[in-house]
């Protein structure tokens, strides 16, 4: 990297992002002011955006986010806490188990840790703690469970990645599944193996339903809800229908179960649900437009060729560079949001992942993962602060709770790093 480029970097981005400054905006005023040295055309910076933007693909984002949000206001997510509970709420340790299995089904829906983690945690957590589990156990489940969000499809960050790397969206949700069910099945396994300390007490009287006639009727009201994945990816993986396409299957999908089954959607909450949705839209994509010209800068300065023929001079196996990149992300995420690394990061090391043979696909999961640690890890974690909120708990009792899951991840992340199979094996 040039020294200007450095000197730009420390002078104005880091105090920028210290302050408050929206990191778009941070982002964005750091590459006008390198762009103003340098004498750039002043257009540059309009029409890189412009470009980055006119993707077919990246339509799939706010259709996505607005049918999460659809479902989350309509009660929808109710019911499907209700039919996981009838089925599942027995085993050992049955409500922490029905809280992942939620999880895992609202993440094929919302694409987003923070809509999953809200939608969830808002139903779970005092179930939770009703039930006699421990408050820090409940919420340290839902922040870290929660980051399955932006792994299972349809994951807005996916969508993110497969833009910047111009690879198939299809593809990359192909080759999520497996480790994101495999991530879901370790979490399932580990609550219900745990010990009874994760329990304060035992409630006298069972929040679980009593009949099996209550039990089968909310089994049929979350129907819907364990539906409407299995139509919606599977409509992509057959070729129905475009990713893109899928997105807005979905938002026809989340009307008509608020509208005709769940009633409980009228025109004024509508009206907020797509003002929410649009805002959180927006949000994204002007990260994504602000950080596409920095990443113009990082090629024009040939950042990507220098960072290429550097890790060649030390001539590293794929191995070792996949466990240093970890390392960097971790940091990064710890820092930056999840969008924001993936737009820095992933223009800098593609060329060195073309050159180390590395397959995109499973460098783009690896990332994922260590973007669903980032948001249950200080000091930007978002799950942590949504989770905070809708708890009343301090951020740093949420992590306290979410520690324990973290190994867990952490695991997981290990085992797809050294086998790579576990994301190609559906789409080689």
């Amino acid at each position: 990297m040039s020294s200007l480029l450095s000197a730009i970097t420390g002078i104005s981005l880091v105090p920028l992002l210290l302050s408050g400054v929206p990191i778009a905006f941070s982002i964005l005023a750091t590459c006008l002011i390198y762009m103003g040295i340098q004498g750039m055309d002043p257009s540059t910076p309009g029409s890189t955006m412009f470009w980055f933007l006119n993707s077919s693909s990246l339509v799939s984002i706010p259709f996505f986010i607005l049918a999460a949000e659809i479902l989350s206001r309509s009660g929808a997510t109710d019911a499907l806490v209700g039919a996981s509970n009838a089925l599942f709420g027995r085993v050992r340790n049955g409500l922490a188990l029905v809280t992942v299995i939620s999880v895992l089904v609202f993440s094929a829906i919302s694409g987003s840790s923070v809509a999953t983690a809200v939608a969830i945690g808002r139903v779970m957590i005092p179930k939770l703690i009703e039930n006699g589990y421990k408050q820090r156990f409940a919420i340290g489940l839902v922040a870290a469970s929660g980051g399955l969000g932006i792994l299972i499809p349809p994951s807005v960050p996916l969508i993110v990645y497969a833009a910047v790397v111009e690879i198939s969206i299809g593809d990359l949700f192909m080759a999520a599944m497996l480790p994101g069910l495999m991530l879901g099945l370790m979490l399932c396994i580990f609550v219900v193996g745990l010990v009874d300390s994760v329990r304060s007490h035992y409630p006298e009287t069972s929040i679980l339903s009593d009949t099996l006639q209550s039990r089968r009727q909310a089994i049929i009201k979350g129907i819907p809800m364990f539906l409407f994945p299995v139509v919606v990816l599977g409509g992509i993986y057959t070729g129905i229908f475009t990713p893109t396409e899928a997105a807005a299957v979905s938002v026809f999908l989340s009307l008509f179960l608020s509208i005709t089954i769940y009633k409980n959607t009228n025109f004024k909450a509508l009206i907020d649900v797509f003002a929410r949705a649009g805002s959180m839209s927006a949000t994204i994509l002007i990260i994504m437009a602000a950080t596409s010209v920095l990443s113009f800068i990082l090629s024009y300065e040939r950042v990507p060729n220098q960072v290429t023929e550097m890790i060649a001079t030390l001539d590293i196996s794929p191995l070792i560079f996949l466990l240093m990149v970890n390392l960097l992300l971790l940091v990064m995420g710890c820092f930056l949001e999840i969008i924001s690394v993936i737009l820095i990061i992933v223009p800098i090391i593609l060329p060195t992942l073309q050159q180390l043979a590395i397959d995109p696909i499973h460098f783009g999961i690896i990332l994922i993962i260590n973007m669903e640690l980032a948001v249950i890890t200080p000091p930007i974690g978002m799950n942590l602060f949504v989770v905070s909120a809708i708890s009343n708990q301090p951020i740093g009792r949420v992590f306290q709770g979410a520690i324990p899951f973290v190994g867990i991840i952490a695991l997981g992340l290990l085992a797809i790093v050294l086998i790579p199979a576990i994301t190609t094996v559906f789409i080689d």
